[in-house]
């Protein structure tokens, strides 16, 4: 991992002739969701295995010196960096090197449909600013057929790298095929040491608000089968409280049943059914249900 620069503050060069933005609008949509997919899982709050500061943007100019002309990586990632306050202030509305004190750890390029010279002099460029990590994402293999590229700082120039993992990050990149802001297809994914996915704030709501979908629709099929169970056990009650009237009274208590059939407690109804050989009376009969 890069070193700190120690400049003071009254070191700082002057930027005031600096052109630090352009405000060139050059992605495609999909380029633009890619960069953003990469950049808001950071601050959506996701669970990144990250125990330090951070900063991680897009389309935001590199500036290594006073008289650098700058480049504009389409990410980056720059760890042990704390966010400015005063974002409005020229001197960090771009990512100067002296201002933050170091390179960026990583920096990832997501080739266009028509190409920028990604694997020629942006990767002479990148080594020469010392980012540890170099990323090509090629999606429409315009370079190549290998749709992901990664590079590593050796000395003064980058080596191609045989895996995304960025064990000075703790963090790597894998291609995963899914819906983003509605749009299916494969995209380029932080993740973990594991593979896994590092998951957008969104994301995790979803996942919750599923779970709990999931665990309504279970209490209600579950209180669906209980009110059925009581149902057939109330009609099997009343068929015995039925049988129970007329073989002690005959046909005398059966108009009583349309009042007792009103009964949803099925507690009472046992009662009812357990304390019909003792009753002699109508009345008796009502004050086991109306008191």
């Amino acid at each position: 991992m890069s070193e700190k620069l120690t400049l003071l503050p009254h070191e700082y060069p002057d930027i005031s002739n600096m052109i630090l933005e352009d405000d060139t609008p050059l992605d495609s949509f999909i380029n633009e969701k890619q960069q953003r997919l990469l950049t808001t899982v950071f601050y959506s709050g996701a669970e990144i295995p990250i125990n330090v500061p951070f900063i991680v943007a897009a389309n935001v100019g590199l500036f290594s010196h006073v008289r650098a002309s700058g480049i504009v990586p389409d990410v980056f990632l720059s760890l042990n960096i704390v966010g400015e306050k005063e974002w409005w202030e020229r001197n960090v509305r771009s990512y100067l090197f002296w201002e933050f004190g170091k390179p960026p750890d990583v920096v990832i390029e997501v080739v266009s449909p028509t190409p920028g010279n990604e694997l020629g002099s942006k990767l002479t460029d990148y080594a020469k600013l010392r980012i540890p990590y170099y990323v090509v994402y090629d999606p429409l293999q315009k370079l190549s057929e290998t749709v992901l590229q990664v590079f590593q700082l050796q000395f003064n120039s980058y080596i191609p790298k045989n895996d995304a993992w960025f064990p000075d990050v703790n963090l790597g990149l894998t291609l995963w095929s899914g819906t983003f802001e509605n749009i299916n297809g494969t995209w380029l994914r932080w993740c973990n040491v594991d593979g896994n996915v590092i998951q957008t704030g969104d994301e995790i709501a979803a996942e919750k608000n599923a779970e709990i979908s999931q665990k309504d629709v279970e209490i209600s099929q579950k209180d669906a089968e209980i009110s059925q169970k009581n149902a057939e056990i109330k009609q099997a009650l009343l068929l015995a409280i039925e049988m129970g009237l007329k073989l002690k009274f005959g046909d005398e208590f059966v108009g009583m049943l349309s009042e007792i059939s009103e009964i949803n407690d099925v507690k009472l109804l046992e009662r009812i059914v357990s304390q019909i050989p003792l009753i002699s009376s109508a009345d008796e009969l009502r004050k086991l249900y109306t008191e």
